[in-house]
């Protein structure tokens, strides 16, 4: 008994000691920024800075914009974080901002966020997450399918599901014939009208989501940006603890959708190269991709980047998701903002009345650019619900990279960088009042008066969104077919404010938006 005695005690000192050891290790990890002179938020043991994140009670947004105010951060550039437990920062000056994201963007061209690389090729392996150099090779053969002339060839097939958008909404049985009205849950709606465009502009596929909501490319893009509990965990780690992401085998694109968009896509591709046809779309172009690979490999050219397989499919995937998903937010936002701001909705409409006077009653895309307030209200809208409320980057600098003037901490290789994108847009003193719908902001005369590298839905620098001119595109042409012929107002079920949904790293109104369309012709 004795001895057994003698045993627990030695044990019970042994864990003390590991206890004291871990708690001194704990404490000198989790004090680096004090140590390096730079203020921070302090940290909790485990979590870092990310309980906010965690317990789901705030939006990702709002998370973002507590950290970018919090009073240790006040008045300071930037601000030492910890995600978990690695040292992370938080860039709050717009000339730091403009450093990291374009000047030297050299030093961080890669997020630090990262599916998958082996499990979710179609995840890691489009143009979001690619890292460099796969992204240089990718984004420098993707971009001409989003210049000018290539949006005008586009333009028909958009403003054809556009009229689709228009005929559908006419064939809606009234809920009030009095008040000649119905009610819709409109970002639903936006997404059928944005997935269909999707559809026939990359991959040449009429998609007939309003008369089928639950069809294939419906139902499969839909489970990409449905934050379950557990889908929400999985995107944690993949911005925040990007190395267990492989342990843990979550995947950015679901496996019944990747299953259906890699056989979707890979059939098109076949069947386009088999009959020669060409339709200036995605297809083409991952199609000219693949046989540049196959022209390198019989003139045994080496070191040519490989297009081929799911690299291929990849961007074709993230261009199909972001493209709907990203859009019919901005329209369903839009359309909540004009329904509270009735002076402003009556604006718009006569705006797009006249421009459909002076085009003979066509949507042509001469008319959609000639919608200046149209232009300044998504502008206001992506300024309030950016998609994305932080961007991160990873110092990639060989050398580390100094923060002189600001500072002479010295960020080394593989830190992230967050940059709070939400809290920029809504800091008063970039954008007084800043929760308050002001689409004047974005006049072309006020435009001027903003602080540069403050607002940026789409990113900035070389790493901004590539289909922006897009994006914008589709959800005019959305849009105008939406309020040709009806009125937005609020209903009952319309939310006084909106309510982000704390599950989803893509701005979501929690529990939809729920409207009531008003049976109104410009008689144009």
């Amino acid at each position: 008994s004795t001895r057994s005695a003698n045993m627990a005690l030695g044990l019970l000192i042994l864990l003390i000691i590991l206890l004291v050891i871990g708690y001194v290790v704990l404490q000198d990890h989790y004090s680096y920024w004090r140590r390096k002179g730079v203020h921070e938020i302090r940290p909790k043991w485990i979590v870092g800075n990310l309980m906010g994140w965690l317990n789901m009670q705030r939006s990702p947004a709002e998370f973002i914009a507590q950290l970018y105010n919090h009073p240790e951060a006040d008045n300071e550039p930037f601000v030492g974080i910890h995600v978990f437990h690695k040292p992370a920062l938080l860039l709050r000056d717009p000339e730091l901002v403009r450093r990291i994201m374009v000047k030297d963007f050299g030093g961080f061209s890669n997020r630090f966020s990262s599916p998958d690389q082996k499990a979710d090729p179609l995840g890691s392996q489009n143009i979001f997450f690619l890292k460099n150099p796969a992204w240089k090779e990718v984004r420098m053969k993707l971009t001409p399918f989003f210049t000018g002339n290539r949006l005008r060839q586009m333009f028909p097939l958009i403003e054809e599901v556009g009229a689709s958008l228009d005929a559908h909404l006419r064939q809606q049985p009234l809920h009030n014939e009095r008040m000649r009205c119905f009610e819709v849950e409109t970002k639903e709606l936006c997404a059928l009208f944005t997935t269909d465009v999707v559809a026939t502009v990359a991959y040449g596929v009429r998609a007939n989501s309003f008369k089928d909501p639950n069809g294939e490319f419906r139902r499969n893009g839909r489970s990409v940006f449905e934050f379950s509990l557990l889908r929400a965990a999985g995107f944690t780690l993949i911005f925040f603890l990007p190395h267990l992401v492989p342990f843990l085998r979550f995947k950015v694109v679901p496996a019944e959708a990747s299953r259906f968009l890699r056989k979707t896509i890979n059939y098109v591709m076949t069947e386009r190269e088999q009959s020669g046809e060409k339709r200036n779309d995605l297809i083409d172009i991952l199609i000219e991709f693949r046989r540049s690979t196959q022209q390198a490999k019989a003139s045994s050219i080496q070191d040519q980047f490989v297009f081929e397989g799911d690299i291929l499919v990849a961007q074709a995937v993230f261009f199909f998701t972001a493209g709907f998903e990203a859009s019919s937010s901005t329209m369903a936002f839009a359309m909540y903002e004009l329904a509270k701001n009735a002076d402003i909705q009556q604006r718009l409409r006569e705006e797009i009345r006249n421009a459909l006077v002076e085009s003979g009653g066509q949507v042509t895309l001469k008319m959609i650019e000639s919608l200046e307030l149209m232009q300044m209200i998504l502008l206001e809208v992506l300024r309030m619900y950016p998609p994305l409320s932080f961007l991160d980057r990873e110092c990639t600098s060989g050398g580390d990279y100094s923060l002189a003037p600001f500072h002479d901490f010295v960020v080394p290789k593989g830190m992230p960088v967050y940059i709070p994108c939400y809290a920029l847009h809504m800091d008063p003193q970039y954008y007084p009042q800043p929760r308050k719908f002001q689409p004047e902001r974005f006049s072309a005369e006020n435009r001027k008066l903003h602080t540069p590298y403050t607002y940026m839905p789409f990113g900035l620098g070389p790493h901004g969104c590539i289909g922006e001119r897009f994006g914008m595109l589709q959800a005019k042409v959305g849009l105008v077919n939406l309020l040709r012929n009806h009125m937005v107002t609020s209903s009952d079920r319309t939310p006084h404010r909106i309510q982000l949904d704390p599950k989803s790293i893509i701005a979501q109104s929690k529990g939809g938006i729920h409207l009531r369309l008003v049976r109104d012709p410009l008689g144009v």
